[in-house]
């Protein structure tokens, strides 16, 4: 019991409205990884206590979530199949997108990640004391409802493509800084969460101690 109270404290509260439609379906979950892997949309790791998907899956509507827990369930074939319908169904219409060729990629966010990578050592070195390991950072198109995310599997930090681009200076950076903090937990061996560790480094790296944020947008742009 003592053990299922920690992992729910600590448990990332991004991930816990998805992992509540999965267990409404059927099955139960420690944790959910996202992964790009787009052979294998769904399946399971760490003996049946980690969910894998594709990070499509990301912003997909409940009824998803609830039908892929249906379909790792052990509830009758019969319906584990109408549920794997609606996972193809989604899959159908918002299939995953073809990741651009590196190259081109590196060239158009190139003054954006430089900038990135140099916040990174700086925090690093002033405050870790330079005990980071200096994983990929990289820039992505696709996030809606996200500014950043911390990736264990593969281990990087992606940061929102229009928050470098949209955001008044500095924002990209207080996004960056608290996925850093991610990744210290990450390797200190703990669970990645938002817990009184991470407000704590939150309050010395000046980011909000929270899951989520309010960001300065540009003038000239929606907030959506």
């Amino acid at each position: 019991m003592a053990l299922g109270l920690i992992q729910r404290l600590l448990a990332d509260p991004a991930e816990e409205p998805l992992l509540a439609e999965v267990r409404a379906g059927g099955a139960s979950f420690r944790e959910v990884v996202f992964t790009r892997n787009r052979r294998v949309m769904v399946s399971t790791g760490d003996g049946g206590r980690t969910l894998r998907l594709h990070e499509r899956f990301r912003e997909a509507p409940v009824e998803v979530w609830r039908a892929i827990g249906c379909v790792v369930s052990r509830k009758p074939e019969r319906a584990r199949l109408a549920a794997k319908e609606v996972i193809v169904r989604f899959l159908r219409e918002n299939p995953p997108e073809a990741a651009p060729p590196r190259r081109r990629r590196a060239r158009t966010d190139k003054s954006d990640l430089a900038r990135l990578e140099a916040e990174f050592d700086r925090v690093n070195e002033e405050f870790f004391g330079g005990l980071l390991p200096r994983i990929p950072l990289s820039i992505s198109g696709r996030m809606r409802r996200r500014n950043g995310h911390f990736c264990t599997h593969p281990l990087e930090i992606v940061i929102s493509r229009r928050l470098c681009r949209k955001a008044e200076a500095g924002e990209a950076e207080k996004t960056l800084r608290h996925e850093m903090i991610h990744l210290w937990q990450h390797e200190q061996g703990h669970k990645p969460g938002h817990g009184v560790d991470f407000r704590r480094w939150a309050e010395k790296l000046g980011v909000h101690p929270r899951a989520t944020r309010d960001v300065t947008w540009s003038c000239d742009t929606p907030r959506t």
